[in-house]
């Protein structure tokens, strides 16, 4: 059974920024579970992880166009 996986720059995702060679990167995840595993992984390896954020798209602002035209 294939797993539906939505669009995340609709619905949002889950990101771990660290260091990597003294530059900040980040590693993005679909799921929260996902990106826990992966942050406590990378804690044990070592890496300098700065934390697990989430990325929402900002909701979208609807604008209404009024008909310009005369009404008679």
């Amino acid at each position: 059974m294939k797993q539906f996986i939505s669009d995340p720059l609709k619905t949002g995702f889950h990101y771990v920024e660290y260091t990597y060679m003294e530059s900040k990167k980040r590693a993005v995840y679909f799921s929260l579970q996902s990106a826990q595993e992966a942050m406590m992984k990378m804690i044990r390896r070592g890496v300098e992880c700065h934390g697990l954020h989430e990325w929402k798209p900002k909701p979208e602002i609807m604008s209404v166009k009024k008909n310009s035209k005369n009404k008679q």
